[in-house]
């Protein structure tokens, strides 16, 4: 398993040194979304709202693309 860790980030900051937008706003996108598994979880909601969690996947990395093109 650390052989297969450790080529994963290996991959991973190749990926972020030649498209380091498109690899953030991918790692923001499924952060959000296990962030938001989580809280839905720890709320004791019965059924997974995928809808929501789908919106929030492709919202919050859009809108850090917005603010990144428009400081930039």
């Amino acid at each position: 398993m650390g052989s297969v860790a450790k080529k994963g980030l290996q991959k991973y900051l190749l990926q972020l040194q030649h498209h380091p937008l498109r690899t953030k706003a991918i790692t923001a996108a499924v952060l959000s979304g296990i962030s938001d598994t989580v809280s839905q979880k720890l709320s004791g909601i019965p059924k997974l709202q995928l809808r929501r969690i789908l919106l929030k996947m492709v919202k919050d990395p859009l809108f850090v693309l917005f603010l990144v093109d428009f400081i930039l």
